[in-house]
C-alpha cells in the first residue's frame, strides 16, 4: 500500500501474474538468456535495428518503438533484465561511455555561428533556467506524486533535460526555422551535461545525509565537477584537434583515434568526479567542431553509425530492466497530473521566462516551450541511481525509474504527435518550405548557389567533392560533404527552410535516384535532374517514377552546362513583367542563355519541363547565359 502525500488516498497494487504454463516458457527463455549474455546482447541489436526500422517506416523517433519493444521483453514478458544477465558493476559503466560517445556525437554537430541571434536563449535555458524546472518538477513530484523531499529533488534533477536522440529526428520531420532550430538542437545536447550535474549533486546529497556526513562538502563536488569536466574536456579536445588539424593520423586511423581519445578523456573525468565525462564528452565535441578541423564530416559519419547502434542497445535495455509491478504502480492519475503539469505548466515557464528581451517571437516560444521530450540521458542516469538509492536503503527509491520513464514516453508521444501540424500552425514550421537542395557544387552550382542566396533564397549545396565543397563554402554557402544517397545524409543534412532538389551532377543514375529518394521528402513536383546525355536514348525513355523532373524548359544536361560554360556563360538575373515575359527573355537570348529558376515575392519556382514560358509574366529569372 502506497499513501501520497497531502492526501488520504490509497493505491493497491497487485502484482501481475502470466498463466502458469507460459510463465514456465517465458522464464526457460530469461534462463537462457542469463546463460548465455552473447545471446542477450545479439537479441537486443536484432531488436534495436528492427526498431529503427520501424521508426524509419513510420516517420517517428526511434525512441517510441525502441521503448515499447524494451518493455514488451522486459516488464512484459519477462524475456529479458539485464542487470541479471550482465553484472551491474560492468553494464552500468558501459552504459555510461555509451551515453557519453552520444553526448560527444552531439557536440559535433554544435557550431557556434548558429548561435548568432540565439545565444542568450541557450545559456538562459541552461543555466537559471534548468534551476527554473528543477525545483518546480521537484514542487510536483512532492506535492502531486507523494515522493519524500529527497526523491522530489532528484526526479526534479532528472526531467530538466531534454534528448538530442528525441529532438534531432523531429528536427528532421518538422524542419523549423533556423532560430527555432538552433535553440531545440544547443539546448538539448548541452543540458544533458546540466542535467547530469545537477543530479550528481542531489544524489550525492542524499548519500551524504544517509551517512550522517556534512552536506557542505557538496560545494567541493560542484566546483571538481565543473573543472574536471571542463578541463579534461577542453584538453582532449585540443589534443585531437591539433593531430587532426596537422594530419599526423593517416585518414584510417582517425575515426578509431578519435573514439579512444574521448574515452580516455571520458573515463578519466569521470575518475575524478562523478558523471564529469558527460560534460567533458559535450565539451570535446563542441571544440573540436568548431577549431577548423579537416574532414569533420567524415569523422561525424562514423560517430553517426555507433550513435544509432548504442541508442538502440540502451533504450532497450533500460526499459527491460524496469520492474513490471512498479511500472504498473506509477499508471495512476496523480503521475498524469505530475506529466501534465511539467508538459503545460513548467516546460512552457521555463522557456518564457529565459526567452525574456530575445529575438524570438510568440510563436517560436510556444513552439519551443511545447517540443521538450526527454531522451537517453534521463533513463540512464534515472536507472544507475535507483541502483545506488536502494543500495543506501532508501525508502520509496523503487518509484523513481518507472516515473521518469513515464515523463519521457508521454512527452516524446505528444511531441512526435504534435510537433509538425502545431510548428506549421504556428508558421515555425513551412508546409512549403522556399529553399533549394543543389546537388553538385561545381563551378556552376556555386554561381547558381550565389544568384539564389543573394535574391533571399535559402542554399544547401551537396558534393561529394571536398574541393568544391570548401569552394563552396569559402563563396559564404551551406554545404554537405557526402553522398545524399547515403542513409546517414538523412540524419547529418539540415534541411531547415529547403523545399526542392535540383540535380545538377554529372552522373545521370546519381542525379535520377537522388530524385527519387527525395521525391518522398519534398514531393514529386519538388525534385528537378539535369536531363541524361544526347546519346543515352534509354535514358529519356524512363517514366516520372524513377526520375525527377527535368530542369529548364529545353530539357538542360550536362553537356550543355558544360559547353555554355566553356564559352563563357554566368549566372545572370533579369527582371520580368507584362511587356517582357520569359519567353521573351528567352527568344532574345536564343541558345546563349538557359532559364533556371524564377523568384518573386511568393518564392522560389523551378524551371523545368512543364514550365510555359509566354505564362510567366513577373518575377525575376534566374538563368545561365553567354554574356552578349
Amino acid at each position: 500500500m502506497k499513501r501520497y502525500h497531502g492526501s488520504s488516498r490509497t493505491r493497491i497494487t497487485t502484482p501481475y501474474r502470466l498463466p502458469p504454463g507460459r510463465c514456465a516458457t517465458l522464464t526457460r527463455m530469461r534462463d537462457l538468456l542469463v546463460a548465455h549474455p552473447d545471446l542477450a546482447i545479439a537479441l537486443i541489436i536484432g531488436l534495436g535495428v528492427g526498431a529503427q526500422w520501424l521508426a524509419w517506416r513510420a516517420r517517428v523517433p526511434a525512441i517510441l518503438p525502441l521503448l515499447a519493444v524494451g518493455f514488451v521483453v522486459g516488464p512484459l514478458l519477462g524475456w529479458l533484465k539485464p542487470t541479471e544477465v550482465f553484472p551491474p558493476d560492468l553494464f552500468f559503466p558501459l552504459v555510461s561511455m555509451a551515453v557519453g560517445l552520444i553526448l560527444f556525437e552531439g557536440g559535433l554537430t554544435l557550431r557556434f555561428k548558429e548561435l548568432r541571434d540565439t545565444r542568450r536563449v541557450v545559456i538562459n535555458l541552461v543555466t537559471w533556467g534548468a534551476l527554473v524546472t528543477w525545483l518546480l518538477g521537484a514542487a510536483a513530484a512532492y506535492f502531486v506524486a507523494g515522493l519524500n523531499v529527497q526523491l522530489a529533488l532528484l526526479f526534479g534533477s532528472l526531467v530538466i533535460v531534454t534528448g538530442p536522440t528525441v529532438i534531432a529526428p523531429l528536427l528532421r520531420i518538422v524542419r523549423p526555422n533556423a532560430n527555432v532550430s538552433s535553440v531545440l538542437k544547443w539546448e538539448s545536447i548541452v543540458i544533458d551535461a546540466v542535467g547530469a550535474l545537477v543530479a550528481v549533486l542531489v544524489l550525492e546529497a542524499i548519500v551524504l545525509h544517509s551517512r550522517d556526513e556534512p552536506i557542505v562538502s557538496i560545494a567541493l563536488l560542484l566546483g571538481r565537477f565543473l573543472i574536471v569536466g571542463s578541463a579534461t574536456g577542453a584538453a582532449g579536445g585540443l589534443a585531437l584537434s591539433w593531430l587532426l588539424r596537422r594530419r599526423a593520423i593517416p585518414d584510417y586511423l582517425v575515426n578509431v583515434t578519435a573514439l579512444a581519445f574521448l574515452f580516455a578523456t571520458f573515463s578519466l573525468a569521470n575518475a575524478f568526479s562523478s558523471e564529469a565525462g558527460l560534460l567533458a564528452a559535450v565539451v570535446m565535441g563542441i571544440l573540436v567542431a568548431n577549431t577548423g578541423v579537416p574532414n569533420l564530416d567524415a569523422l561525424l559519419s562514423f560517430k553517426e553509425d555507433l550513435t544509432v547502434l548504442l541508442v538502440s542497445m540502451l533504450f532497450i535495455a533500460l526499459a527491460a530492466d524496469v520492474e513490471l509491478t512498479t511500472f504498473l504502480a506509477a499508471l495512476s492519475w496523480p503521475t498524469v497530473v505530475l506529466v501534465a503539469l511539467i508538459v503545460f505548466v513548467i516546460r512552457p515557464l521555463d522557456v518564457f521566462l529565459s526567452s525574456i528581451g530575445s529575438r524570438l517571437s510568440p510563436r517560436e516560444r510556444l513552439f519551443i516551450a511545447w517540443v521538450g521530450p526527454r531522451g537517453i540521458v534521463a533513463a540512464s542516469v534515472t536507472s544507475l541511481f535507483a541502483v545506488r538509492l536502494q543500495a543506501i536503503g532508501l525508502e520509496g527509491a523503487d518509484d523513481l525509474v518507472p516515473l521518469v520513464f513515464m515523463v519521457i514516453v508521454a512527452t516524446v508521444l505528444l511531441a512526435s504527435l504534435t510537433a509538425k501540424p502545431l510548428g506549421v500552425r504556428l508558421g515555425v514550421a513551412d508546409p512549403d518550405p522556399q529553399g533549394v537542395l543543389l546537388l553538385g557544387a561545381h563551378p556552376v552550382g556555386r554561381q547558381i548557389g550565389r544568384a539564389l542566396d543573394d535574391l533571399g533564397v535559402s542554399v544547401l549545396l551537396a558534393d561529394t567533392n571536398w574541393s568544391n565543397v570548401t569552394e563552396a563554402r569559402a563563396d559564404g554557402l551551406q554545404t554537405y560533404f557526402g553522398s545524399l544517397l547515403a542513409d546517414r545524409s538523412d540524419d547529418s543534412l539540415r534541411l531547415a527552410g529547403i523545399g526542392r532538389l535540383v540535380a545538377l551532377t554529372s552522373n545521370d543514375e546519381a542525379n535520377a535516384l537522388t530524385a527519387v529518394k527525395y521525391a518522398r521528402e519534398f514531393g514529386k513536383s519538388n525534385v528537378f535532374q539535369l536531363a541524361p546525355r544526347a546519346q543515352d536514348d534509354h535514358g529519356k525513355r524512363l517514366g516520372g517514377e524513377h526520375r525527377g523532373r527535368w530542369l529548364s524548359s529545353t530539357e538542360l544536361s550536362f553537356e550543355a552546362i558544360e559547353s555554355l560554360h566553356r564559352s563563357g556563360a554566368t549566372v545572370e538575373t533579369a527582371e520580368l513583367s507584362e511587356e517582357f515575359t520569359l519567353a521573351d527573355y528567352q527568344d532574345g537570348k536564343g541558345s546563349a542563355a538557359v532559364p533556371l529558376f524564377l523568384v518573386n515575392g511568393k518564392g522560389v519556382r523551378v524551371v523545368s519541363e512543364d514550365t510555359e514560358p509566354e505564362r510567366e509574366t513577373s518575377g525575376t529569372v534566374v538563368a545561365l547565359a553567354v554574356p552578349a
